[in-house]
């Protein structure tokens, strides 16, 4: 009767096994034929922006714009250098988000409207693109699709948090699925690199119709798919790499922002989350000192993680991590909500409301 302590962990770890063999990631093919703009919505990204450039200027991409979004630093006089120095990069200068807009919704529109490439490559910039990211990405193409570059994680609050993305990408859905399906529910994105048609973007109004979402990747894949587009998600661990977050409470906060949002948004899909995350992930793990049987879940658990560190590039030394993990993307969960319902959240300067 104590079966419910363990078999639970098998199912992510099912899921998981099935991703980790057949989640595409593309391989070096033809570039896309046509003119190929590189998007960067920068807000404060001084010391991302210069690596970031450096990055796309080796690809063969036609022209790189930037759109600095009302920085407070010196992120327009870095791009500035760049255009100096290369007649790809383009400066834009933006004044923020209009009213009922979100800043990078805004900031991606704006850069859709100043492109002139037939193929659109929207990359945070914190994101390190790879030399043969257009080439992989070309015959890897539908209308829309959207990676997850490998993340990069280095103090220890990164280390336990960020692989939780993957963890959560392969636990709960079968990746492959996305690009064949047409449900809009059956469906994962990532918006730290985006690769669109411009005409495709242009059917949906370009970014209007997720001007007001705090996940507007989720949003915009969603939009595409109601639309009749062609989407998919790859594994961009060889597109690109990216360190997401520079130390922990910036972990906390940038998770904290997306996390409640993106799952639905309501007191039900966060519940359910939270029932489902304890139950497989870390319920082993406390009922370890009562029952011997929960060390088979905790053994599935370990295995799990154990693929996808091995897979994603994780560090393997973290697995053992794993229930201080999950115990904190618990904390955040509940944070995530408790800053939705109060409107009290902000993103670098700005206010965040769900």
């Amino acid at each position: 009767m104590t079966a419910w302590l363990w078999m639970p962990a098998f199912l992510p770890l099912a899921i998981t096994l099935i991703n980790v063999l057949a989640w595409r990631r593309p391989r070096p093919g033809a570039r896309p034929t046509g003119l190929v703009s590189a998007l960067v919505p920068a807000r404060n990204e001084a010391e991302n922006i210069d690596e970031c450039l450096a990055a796309l200027l080796t690809t063969d991409v036609d022209e790189v714009l930037v759109l600095d979004d009302a920085s407070t630093d010196d992120t327009a006089a870095r791009v500035e250098a760049w255009a100096a120095r290369d007649a790809r990069v383009r400066l834009l200068r933006g004044q923020g988000p209009p009213p009922g807009w979100f800043g990078k919704a805004a900031a991606c529109e704006a850069l859709r409207r100043a492109a002139r490439g037939e193929w659109l490559l929207f990359v945070d910039a914190d994101v390190r693109v790879e030399p043969d990211v257009l080439r992989r990405l070309g015959p890897a193409t539908v209308d829309l699709v959207t990676a997850v570059p490998r993340q990069e994680a280095i103090g220890p609050v990164e280390r336990l948090v960020i692989p939780l993305l993957h963890l959560t990408y392969c636990s709960w859905l079968l990746l492959p699925t996305v690009r064949r399906s047409r449900n809009p529910a059956v469906l994962a994105a990532n918006g730290q690199l985006i690769f669109a048609r411009r005409d495709a973007l242009a059917q949906l109004d370009g970014f209007a119709p997720v001007r007001a979402a705090v996940v507007d990747d989720m949003a915009l894949v969603k939009a595409a798919r109601r639309a009749g587009l062609a989407v998919d998600f790859l594994d961009g661990t060889e597109l690109a790499r990216c360190r997401m977050y520079r130390d922990g409470p910036a972990v906390i906060d940038g998770f904290s922002k997306n996390l409640y949002p993106g799952i639905g948004g309501t007191p039900f899909a966060l519940a359910v989350v939270l029932v489902l995350y304890v139950s497989t992930l870390l319920l082993p793990w406390l009922a370890a000192p009562w029952s011997p049987y929960a060390w088979l879940g905790i053994a599935a658990n370990l295995m799990q993680r154990t693929l996808l560190a091995v897979r994603f590039r994780h560090d393997v030394r973290d697995v053992p991590l794993h229930p201080l993990s999950i115990g904190l993307f618990v904390y955040i969960a509940l944070r995530s909500a408790w800053w939705s319902w109060r409107g009290k959240g902000s993103w670098r300067g700005r206010p965040v409301a769900a």
